[in-house]
């Protein structure tokens, strides 16, 4: 789970800004909104606001590039990574940094790197067993550019990272083990395995195979498409192959897909378009399967038909690429959401929410959002899980709603609208 996160001088960020997961010990609304299972409490959701333009996705693009960083050792000669230092200062000579807190495996981490850029990039890090304010923190490893402190063999850690100057030390360490400790391992596994971050644009090309690999999955996305009254069944339905592609109007083009595809038996082929995962193509008892996904739709009459995923409205399709965050989260991810509402009706993420919310969840979903419905303190959140974003001369400033005095009993969201808490669009008058 995530407790904390500070950054400085990224994207639109220029001063530090810190942004957390800790209860107001003092409000009692909604005690199932928290977490009690470690040392320390914290909140299991969080909804970040501000107008277009303040920051909100870049916030979500931090944690993106922080979870790169971690786990992909090619990551920053993928990028050009001068267009992530804040831009709108005459002289920039300041790094960014960035520093999370978290708990994982039953032990609470800090972790934190600091990255120089002129001419050629130079790279501080460190990570760290949390003492949670009870004892000091343990220091697991400290990174100085090429130097490292300290590990079972420093002469060939600096020899590794000579090699690989732009690479964090917990992924080197994950493929060349020279620290001879499993806290790497672990700090390196939830980052890849637990923090999702899902964007506008993310998509999920191979979710039928997904669902259809995990009952789970499926059970939840079930129970979630009858509740929202989307579909009364969602199931995933298995076709041979050359029955499939007899019943197809299209199969040229549909036999051009496979033929692109270069895999000889087209077994694991998942067909993606329009952001839809249209077909995933499998192997059993040695038969090629077609597998798609089947909404049982109620029409006239009590008439029940089967359609596929082309049929349905982007909406639905958006909601299907959150279920498995979702999941993710009920069972103990820490899922960042960028644009929750994207697609989809107000009153759907209201009620979306509300049944997530309610639920006994493990993990953490944290989302930005527009959508003022959501502010509703007397059936959906408390102030502490409210935050907002807005510019000051250029550089996003992030604010927790914690910091005003919001009786249990004030209409949150009427108060936003007026601006009484700031981060809402200033508009000039337009002729």
């Amino acid at each position: 789970m995530l407790l904390r996160v500070s950054f400085k001088n990224i994207l639109s960020f220029y001063t530090r800004t810190d942004f957390d997961m800790f209860p107001n010990p003092k409000r009692e609304i909604f005690p199932q909104h928290i977490n009690r299972n470690g040392r320390i409490p914290l909140l299991k959701h969080a909804l970040i606001y501000g107008a277009n333009g303040a920051g909100k996705s870049n916030f979500i693009k931090v944690l993106q590039f922080l979870r790169s960083f971690v786990i992909d050792d090619k990551f920053l000669d993928k990028i050009d990574l001068k267009n992530f230092f804040f831009q709108l200062v005459r002289v920039n000579k300041e790094p960014i940094k960035i520093e999370i807190e978290f708990f994982t495996s039953g032990k609470y981490y800090i972790y934190g790197v600091e990255i120089l850029h002129s001419q050629k990039t130079t790279i501080n890090e460190y990570l760290r067993l949390s003492g949670i304010g009870e004892k000091d923190d343990e220091t697991i490893f400290e990174r100085n550019g090429n130097n490292v402190s300290p590990t079972m063999d420093s002469k060939l850690s600096e020899e590794l990272l000579k090699r690989n100057p732009n690479s964090s030390i917990i992924c080197l360490n994950k493929q060349f083990p020279v620290i001879n400790d499993d806290n790497l391992s672990k700090v390196y596994n939830w980052f890849r395995d637990e923090l999702k971050i899902v964007t506008i644009n993310s998509q999920t090309p191979f979710l039928i195979d997904m669902m259809s690999k995990n009952r789970q999955l499926l059970d939840f996305a079930n129970k979630l498409l009858s509740k929202l009254q989307i579909t009364d069944s969602l199931k995933v339905g298995e076709t041979p192959i050359d029955k499939w592609m007899s019943d197809k109007k299209n199969k040229n083009d549909l036999q051009q897909i496979l033929q692109r595809a270069s895999i000889t038996d087209h077994s694991g082929l998942s067909e993606f378009s329009n952001n839809r995962n249209n077909f995933n193509i499998t192997v059993k008892n040695g038969e090629q399967i077609v597998q798609e996904f089947m909404f049982e739709q109620l029409g006239v009459d009590g008439y029940k038909k089967k359609m596929d995923i082309t049929s349905q409205s982007d909406g639905t399709v958006r909601l299907l690429t959150l279920i498995p965050a979702l999941f993710d989260a009920s069972k103990g991810g820490v899922i960042v959401v960028d644009e929750i509402e994207n697609s989809m009706h107000p009153m759907l993420i209201f009620k979306l929410l509300k049944y997530f919310f309610n639920r006994e969840s493990k993990g953490q979903l944290i989302c930005t959002t527009h959508l003022t419905l959501l502010q509703d303190q007397q059936e959906l959140v408390r102030p502490d899980e409210l935050w907002k974003v807005e510019k000051e001369n250029g550089n996003s400033v992030m604010t927790s709603f914690n910091d005003y005095k919001i009786h249990n009993t004030m209409n949150i969201r009427k108060g936003y609208e007026e601006g009484r808490y700031g981060g809402i669009p200033q508009i000039s008058y337009i002729e």
